[in-house]
């Protein structure tokens, strides 16, 4: 699949395009990332309080967000 959004794609390349597979980032790096991605997707930020309810119902929100623009991710692996 290739993202129709150039500046999503413009930013996943120049922050994250040389990531090594086992993801690499530091705490800083992989909340931005996660908000870069919730926030394009949703139009929200990753949630940082509220528990683990509000985390898991935010992930669930963006999975289907996801599944709907056709990415395939394994959010577990991130959250």
């Amino acid at each position: 699949m290739i993202e129709g959004d150039p500046a999503l794609t413009d930013e996943l390349n120049t922050y994250y395009g040389e990531i090594p597979p086992d993801g690499g980032l530091d705490k800083v790096e992989c909340e931005l990332l996660l908000d870069l991605l919730a926030r394009h997707f949703t139009g929200k930020l990753w949630p940082r309080s509220g528990g683990m309810d509000a985390t898991r119902r935010f992930t669930a929100e963006l999975n289907r967000a996801l599944s709907k623009a056709g990415w395939k991710v394994d959010l577990f692996a991130v959250a």
